[in-house]
């Protein structure tokens, strides 16, 4: 783990001298003059000192912001814009399509030259594309003041950014290929950020130059960075090789250094994080060839609250060194390293982490951990997150098998004693599995769902199911605990870790604790051992989940009709499930991430009547014929006119009741039944008023 630590230290402080030596080519700053409109297009535009008008376009997004001043708007119009060739950015030696340096733009793409006030992006494809040569976008200010950019609209495809073969760490590594932001604040909407590379430099130096953010990379941003509506797809950050040992490569995807990010809608697909090779030992300055993030890494003091990310067929892939230690890999999804994250409503899925090849002398040669997320000495909340078939696998080692461990979440927390959240999560079908060799030594990993090493991890609401270990000595099916870590397990599933007859569902080493309060588990070859310290297990349940479809192809894990968790989680005080249904009509709530909900009634009171809606889940009503109104109500109350309960509504979704009592009350429910007639499902219970007290708005005519 202090590998880890070493990581961390060298890209800060790279981070730091990369953005110190760029100062002396900063343009001086001026007062800003008024806003202007300017407008760009690849086909009729002419790049002169007039351009930009509606009539007079310039040809180049980059001419644009030339003569642009802070402030300005510029719109460019459907087309591929390419690297200019008029100057370099920053540094004298990198290109970008599009550079701004110490101003505050807005640069807009998806617009006609018919058509400069509705952009449609997605008929209007804007491309800046850097042919395999030159940086998308670049971005730079002095201080986080001095700068900012708002860009929406674009495809940014076919960025590289590679570092030198010779030098100092400043020219070997390489960050952002498809855009990198240092210190101003960006706002990105509505991109797509595919086929960019950020390639370390090939080195005669002990390790290969390191890179970070294939696609998009944001460093010092304490103005906060906004991204929202991103596709990022087929980028790929790889470390250079070097004689000792290959460089690090980070951020597959995305990569952020001492960042404030916030963001929706993020969509990672098939990116990868590559660490270098080398034919030397594969360690230098006490570092492996690590490789972290292929669809994300979130890096060095980063604050991080993304809404809805999802995340799948990304790599994370260690360095080889066949005459020394295989680097490791880690969190094929995302990784975030001392880093504050908040992350909520993941798809996480189909992922691979895997560590490199090596001779790998000792046992920590090889690793691989986290096939959806991972993280070091960072505070991590998951809420409301699938993560479902991702592999961590170790890398294959001559003398000592590479471990692969957390194959849905790796989280190390002992050196600060960091906290993990997981609230309404399923994890499930992950594999986590050593390298295996001809020869060699096994050296075991785990945590097939889970990996807590040290720490506390917050467990709520979450369900465990089908994760796997490759062949003992392997520990932990569902979830391991070592290293002077606690697991607070409460309302939650653990079911079905069978993969091998040794295997242990819940496995906390010696001087570890696990804490239940009111799980179903159910199953599992064992439950728990290990010779950690469990406390609660007399509050645990035993029972079928009856999940829809677990498993492959479907990785279902919505519990049905029947199952034993519904209505058993009781003091629950968690308000939503994973699909963010409200739990509350439901008391007391089910176990696990899913609240069993095939029907939900809506009433909404009337003069006498009372109109019903209700939302039904078909998957979970096998066999529906028809629906029935259960309705009753106290002494003196008219019953509907439509009827005596239970009232046949065939297949209605909605149906009013009339003739009833103001003021009186009735109670409400909605059953299912089956072609037998017999009921297969009931709604939550709803009981209301009628009334004639109602608030009409007046209407208003102009």
């Amino acid at each position: 783990m202090k590998r880890m630590k070493s990581v961390l230290v060298i890209l800060a402080f790279l981070g730091l001298v990369l953005l110190a030596t760029t100062f002396k080519h900063l343009p001086p700053l001026q007062a800003a003059p008024e806003a202007t409109m300017l407008h760009v297009d690849s086909v009729t535009g002419s790049d002169n000192g007039s351009c930009g008008s509606t009539s007079q376009p310039c040809r180049t997004i980059q001419h644009a912001v030339n003569i642009s001043n802070s402030g300005d708007t510029i719109l460019v119009a459907a087309g591929t814009y390419t690297y200019s060739g008029s100057s370099t950015c920053l540094d004298g030696i990198s290109t970008a399509v599009v550079c701004v340096l110490s101003k505050h733009l807005t640069i807009l793409g998806g617009y006609t030259t018919s058509n400069w006030t509705a952009p449609n992006p997605t008929l209007n494809v804007t491309v800046v594309d850097g042919q395999n040569a030159h940086r998308g976008v670049q971005l730079h200010g002095p201080t986080a003041n001095n700068a900012s950019l708002r860009i929406e609209g674009f495809t940014i495809q076919n960025g590289l950014k590679r570092g030198a073969t010779s030098g100092s760490d400043a020219l070997t590594f390489a960050f952002g290929g498809g855009m990198l932001a240092d210190r101003g604040s960006v706002i990105a909407r509505n991109l797509i950020i595919k086929n960019n590379q950020a390639l370390g430099g090939n080195t005669n130096s002990s390790y290969g130059g390191a890179s970070g953010g294939g696609g998009m990379a944001f460093r010092a941003n304490s103005n906060g960075v906004h991204l929202e509506n991103i596709v990022f797809e087929g980028n790929l950050s790889q470390g250079g090789t070097g004689l000792e040992r290959g460089g690090f490569g980070i951020g597959g995807g995305l990569y952020t250094l001492e960042a404030v990010v916030t963001g929706s809608d993020l969509t990672f697909i098939n990116n990868t994080a590559q660490a270098g090779s080398s034919n030397g030992d594969g360690r230098s300055e006490n570092n492996y060839a690590d490789a972290q993030g292929g669809g994300a890494a979130f890096h060095n003091y980063s604050t991080v609250n993304i809404d809805t990310i999802v995340a799948t067929g990304n790599q994370s892939i260690g360095g080889d060194a066949p005459n020394g230690d295989g680097g490791g890999a880690y969190g094929a999804a995302l990784y975030g390293e001392r880093a504050t994250a908040y992350l909520s409503n993941l798809d996480v899925r189909n992922n691979l982490t895997q560590g490199g090849d090596g001779k790998d002398p000792t046992t920590s040669s090889s690793l691989a951990n986290g096939g959806g997320w991972a993280s070091s000495r960072s505070d991590v909340t998951l809420e409301r997150a699938t993560i479902v078939n991702n592999v961590a696998r170790g890398g294959v080692g001559d003398i000592y098998w590479g471990a692969g461990g957390g194959a849905g979440v790796y989280f190390s927390g002992f050196a600060e004693d960091n906290t993990l959240t997981l609230n309404n999560v399923i994890i499930a079908d992950n594999l986590a599995e050593m390298g295996i060799s001809s020869g060699g030594t096994t050296t075991g990993g785990g945590g097939g769902g889970l990996f807590l090493n040290g720490g506390t991890a917050n467990i709520t609401h979450a369900t465990f199911a089908q994760n796997r270990l490759g062949a003992s000595p392997m520990q932990g099916n569902g979830i391991v605990v070592i290293n002077g870590g606690t697991a607070n397990i409460t309302h939650s599933i653990i079911a079905n870790h069978n993969s091998f007859t040794d295997a242990i569902a819940i496995h906390a080493q010696s001087g570890n604790n696990v804490n239940f309060n009111t799980n179903l588990l159910f199953g599992n070859n064992t439950n728990t051992g290990g010779g950690g310290t469990f406390t609660g297990s007399g509050s645990n349940l035993s029972g079928d989940p009856n999940f829809v479809a677990a498993g492959s192809p479907n990785f279902n894990y919505h519990i049905n009709n029947g199952s034993a968790a519904i209505d058993k989680a009781v003091g629950s005080t968690t308000a939503v499930d994973v699909d963010n249904q409200n739990r509350a009509p439901f008391t007391p709530a089910d176990l696990g991430a899913d609240e069993y909900i095939p029907l939900y009634l809506y009433v909404l009171p009337n003069d006498h009547s009372l109109s019903l809606n209700w939302i039904a889940n078909t998957a979970l009503l096998p066999g529906l014929d028809h629906y029935e109104i259960v309705v009753s109500h106290g002494a003196g109350a008219s019953p509907p006119n439509e009827g005596p309960s239970p009232i046949d509504v065939g297949n209605a979704t909605n149906f009013d009741l009339t003739g009833l009592t103001n003021d009186a009350s009735y109670t409400l429910t909605i059953r299912a039944r089956n072609g037998s007639n017999s009921i297969i499902a009931s709604s939550n219970t709803v009981t209301i008023s009628p009334t004639d007290d109602l608030l009409y708005l007046p209407l208003v005519i102009k």
